[in-house]
């Protein structure tokens, strides 16, 4: 049983991973980009998700802090967290 517990958590570990640029073609995003960047070169997110719901402060057609953006691509998505107006994070499901 104890076999089966760690095969599974190591298969789930190398699904997810996180890093601090992405290519896109022939061009990079990294941390700390724009969000205009990001629509430049990947376009209008597949979902535009807000995980901690905004309060109050800013008006409806600003980005508000912890906007994730999720693309689909060639087998892929791809999570492009936004905080502030600028990339924090990017992570790359693979889809099995």
């Amino acid at each position: 049983m104890f076999r089966h517990l760690i095969f599974i958590l190591l298969l789930a570990s190398g699904t997810v991973h996180a890093e601090t640029s992405l290519r896109i073609n022939n061009k990079v995003l990294t941390v700390g980009d724009s969000a205009v960047r990001v629509l430049q070169l990947m376009g209008e997110p597949t979902i535009r998700a807000f995980p901690n719901p905004q309060t109050g402060g800013l008006p409806n057609n600003q980005l508000a802090s912890g906007e994730h953006w999720q693309y689909t691509q060639n087998g892929k998505t791809i999570i492009v967290t936004i905080v502030g107006g600028r990339v924090a994070n990017f992570e790359t499901l693979y889809q099995q």
